[in-house]
């Protein structure tokens, strides 16, 4: 077995273990996406080990961001399990930064209990809906639009360049992803919290929403501001499809204690991803 970084050049054999892995459609699958996540040393690397006949046989994403590699994209051939081979693809990943990651399922919960990282606090969503709207819905607040961004059509940071993502930015400087499809407005980077309302309401969103982690003081001024945690709304998570229900719950883990200060960015991880991008 081999371990050892990805390349462009890896690319069919690439798509023929995400395309045996992943469900249809899921981003691995576009080459596109594959450069904008790995192709770059500055934001990412991709991990890969190939058995005797040169097929990949295991994966290890990193997704850089705080001077912290972002485990994702985690994937093991059942007959490798257990030879130490996720180990390895870690070592190579560590080798750029410290590791952490956000987890959303059982089975990655207990990868990370079993390598005995540090768990934190669940990350939180806080949704505000559009005031104008009287007895919210799930069919009133996430329902098709047609609303106009073009004049505020952003793409200045790598983030931003995400194939498929409809990034803006408000006259304030916040910075948002828009999903006219569900009428909501996804903030990435916050500067006026009343500015960045007044706007999205204007422009014509039903919903915005921003992700980060629990130590972030700024959900103190969204509560003030009426923000609410996910579940306390109509607005769920997963919304492409729309799962009735199915609200934010993702827990932040990392392999060395981090300072109490960090806050986790939406752009860490593929935590921002899921959810949020059509053809998810």
């Amino acid at each position: 077995m081999i371990t050892r970084e990805a390349t462009i050049e890896d690319w069919d054999e690439l798509l023929y273990f995400f395309k045996k892995v992943y469900r249809e459609n899921h981003p691995l699958h576009s080459k596109d996406f594959w450069e904008w996540q790995y192709g770059n040393k500055e934001f990412g690397r991709s991990f890969i080990c190939l058995n005797d006949a040169n097929r990949i046989v295991g994966h290890v994403g990193a997704n850089f961001g705080g001077n912290i590699a972002w485990i994702i994209n985690v994937y093991l051939d059942e007959e490798c399990r257990g030879k130490g081979i996720l180990g390895k693809l870690y070592d190579l990943a560590r080798q750029y930064y410290p590791l952490a990651a956000t987890a959303a399922n059982k089975a990655g919960l207990g990868l990370y209990q079993n390598m005995r990282w540090i768990r934190y606090y669940d990350l939180v969503r806080f949704v505000k809906i559009n005031p104008s709207i009287i007895n919210p819905t799930l069919d009133t607040v996430c329902q098709s639009k047609q609303i106009d961004t073009k004049d505020l059509t952003y793409k200045e940071t790598h983030y931003f360049k995400q194939p498929n993502l409809n990034g803006i930015k408000l006259n304030d400087g916040s910075t948002a992803i828009s999903q006219p499809e569900v009428s909501g407005l996804r903030i990435v980077d916050i500067q006026s919290i009343s500015e960045l309302e007044q706007q999205a309401w204007k422009t014509g969103y039903n919903w915005i929403d921003y992700i980060t982690s629990w130590n972030d003081l700024k959900t103190r001024e969204l509560e003030k501001q009426g923000w609410l945690i996910d579940n306390q709304t109509v607005v769920p998570w997963r919304l492409n499809p729309i799962i009735n229900d199915y609200y934010c719950n993702i827990t932040f883990l990392s392999e060395k204690p981090l300072d109490n200060n960090f806050i986790v960015h939406r752009s860490y991880s593929d935590h921002g991803r899921i959810g949020s991008l059509p053809k998810e």
